[in-house]
């Protein structure tokens, strides 16, 4: 299935890379043998096929989330079970690999826990990926080893990608030919330029703008849409036609103590829709100049980041550039430090509930997301230079992460300026959040106020440092598992999410006394971790803020108070006492209109 798509524009063609960004290698090591210290456990689980079928031989990774610990890996047996071992306390990230087979899913930066703890067990379902292959035939014949770029832009119901994903690239052989295979199922837009992996020779194709399936420019490309397990050609007429330059200087960068040249990594991002981008390696003599090649006229972003072990990462502040009939040089990119924020944790225990979970280990298995949502400013270029902006586009929407040590100490680290909601997750059931505030130690009557770190955010300068950041866990947690049955004769409705608001009048400034949770296809529900008291219940269809993101409660003041204002008057309470486990929970999905009857 072949569609129109204008929007998107992959950037091609850049500079000689005299430098692999460290960065590269510092992702490539996080997967390493076992660890010689002392274990405290295993992470168990299968493997298997959307239809069920066990995938041995496969491999399997433990990723930590922390920094000071070290990932595991383990090989799936004939049944497809593993047992990851040796792992310290804290939180990991597993995931597989088998060769043509992708994950079932992608967890939800809303919603999915995309982690877990030591003594879990998982179940990892890989699907058969996509295959799109095909010939790049130029005007005199076969375009050998020309660079081939496969740009996710939509993920498999349709839905547009925050971030069009650049696959890896490949080359095409003497025929011609090009194959990838292991696709994510979602659209694709292809297109063929100068290679741009590793160290390549010049060659007949580096000045060129990249050419899109069918034969077209990023205005006119077709998308491909690719299924699970299914095979699609598409063949290109390379086009052949010249594009401009963009080049410049980075200034800041630090030498580094490695035998690793020093170095920026520069991205290039099409203004218009945060297209697919390319990064260009500035070079290492005393100029730090960077070029890219390619370029078809439009509005593009760019900036220069590195990466240095044992360091937190450097990055200019995006520059704006019009590209229009002609190269465009003297960029000036400067590298400085981001934004962080120190904190720690208090874990309040009460021997009369006594039924929070792993106590002895909660702080490293605590983590702490920063969630950036202030929307990204409308800039209007009118130089080719363009402006200095405070974030980049990617960086509209950022999450950053921190997790604790055993003292309950934690760090996010390298956030672009801008406003965070501070979102930390209970380690274990039987936690529920109580408060976040900044500043010197609080009083017990000061975390049961008002607070306003969760109601009002964090608001982070660039290079700003913010610390006294506290979180505080208290015992006697409830949870609540049931389902949201249908009217007779009808089904959910799409994106179905239950929400619990306070219905205590003292509670209703504590945003952290709001809770909501997605619904599954049969309408199954569960919200974990859950303060006592007393509640309002409603289920309803959740509201897009844009076509990537849901409203939620604790982030939209404005939604927060719609959904008070439906769940006062459906008048369905709900009270939980510390510790309660409510489950089977039915609650009759009724709409609006008839709520109100």
């Amino acid at each position: 299935m072949l569609r129109s798509n204008s929007r998107i524009l992959c950037l091609a063609g850049v500079t000689l890379l005299l430098l692999v960004a460290p960065k590269c290698w510092a992702q490539q090591s996080t997967v390493s043998t076992k660890s010689s210290e002392k274990s405290n456990g295993a992470i168990t689980g299968r493997l298997v096929s959307a239809s069920g079928e066990p995938l041995p031989g496969a491999m399997v990774y433990a990723g930590s989330l922390a920094a000071t610990t070290r990932s595991h890996t383990a090989t799936a047996d004939d049944n497809g079970d593993f047992r990851i071992d040796e792992l310290e306390a804290g939180l990991y990230r597993v995931s597989a690999s088998a060769p043509g087979y992708v994950s079932a899913s992608q967890p939800s930066l809303t919603d999915s826990q995309n982690y877990y703890h030591v003594g879990d067990s998982v179940i990892l379902t890989m699907v058969k990926g996509g295959v799109i292959t095909g010939t790049i035939t130029g005007p005199k014949g076969p375009a050998i080893a020309v660079g081939v770029h496969a740009i996710r832009v939509r993920d498999e119901e349709g839905k547009p990608l925050s971030a069009p994903v650049l696959f890896r690239e490949r080359s095409t052989d003497d025929r011609g030919v090009y194959r990838f295979y292991g696709l994510l199922p979602g659209a694709y837009l292809v297109s063929a330029a100068k290679p741009q992996i590793g160290f390549i020779a010049p060659s007949a194709y580096d000045n060129d703008a990249p050419t899109y399936f069918p034969s077209s420019t990023s205005d006119t490309a077709s998308e491909i849409v690719v299924r699970s397990g299914e095979e699609i050609t598409a063949d290109i007429q390379y086009r052949a036609e010249p594009g401009h330059a963009i080049s410049g200087k980075v200034a800041g960068i630090v030498e580094s103590q490695t035998q690793f040249s020093p170095g920026a990594s520069i991205t290039l991002i099409d203004v218009r829709d945060r297209a697919a981008f390319m990064n260009a390696g500035s070079n290492s003599n005393s100029t730090f100049g960077f070029t890219f090649f390619g370029i078809p006229d439009g509005e593009y972003e760019l900036y220069a980041s590195q990466y240095l072990p044992n360091r937190d990462e450097l990055r200019s502040p995006p520059r704006r550039v019009t590209v229009r009939g002609e190269d465009v040089t003297g960029i000036n990119l400067t590298l400085g430090s981001q934004a962080s924020i120190e904190g720690r944790l208090i874990f309040e225990r009460d021997p009369k509930a006594d039924c929070a979970e792993r106590k002895e280990v909660a702080a490293q298995e605590t983590i702490v997301f920063g969630r950036r949502y202030e929307p990204q400013q409308k800039i209007d270029a009118t130089t080719k230079a363009g402006p200095l902006l405070d974030v980049s586009l990617l960086s509209t929407n950022y999450v950053g992460s921190g997790v604790a040590d055993a003292k309950g100490s934690f760090t996010l680290r390298n956030l672009p300026p801008g406003t965070y909601r501070i979102d930390p997750r209970a380690p274990a059931p039987g936690w529920y959040l109580r408060s976040i505030s900044i500043g010197a130690a609080q009083t017990t009557a000061a975390r049961n106020a008002t607070t306003p770190v969760a109601r009002d955010n964090l608001t982070l300068k660039t290079g700003e440092r913010v610390s006294g950041l506290t979180v505080t866990f208290t015992e006697g947690a409830a949870s609540l598992r049931g389902r949201i049955p249908a009217p007779e004769g009808q089904g959910i409705p799409p994106r179905m999410r239950l929400y619990l608001v306070p219905a205590e009048p003292e509670s209703l400034k504590n945003v952290l006394r709001f809770f909501e949770a997605a619904a599954d296809g049969d309408g199954r529900v569960a919200i974990g971790n859950i303060a006592p008291g007393r509640y309002w219940i409603i289920a309803r269809p959740a509201e897009q803020l844009d076509p990537i993101r849901l409203k939620l409660m604790r982030e939209d003041s404005d939604f927060r108070t719609k959904v008070l204002h439906e769940a006062e008057s459906l008048k369905k309470e709900i009270s939980f006492k510390p510790c309660e486990r409510t489950a089977d929970y039915d609650l009759p999905y009724r709409p609006a209109a008839t709520a109100k009857q």
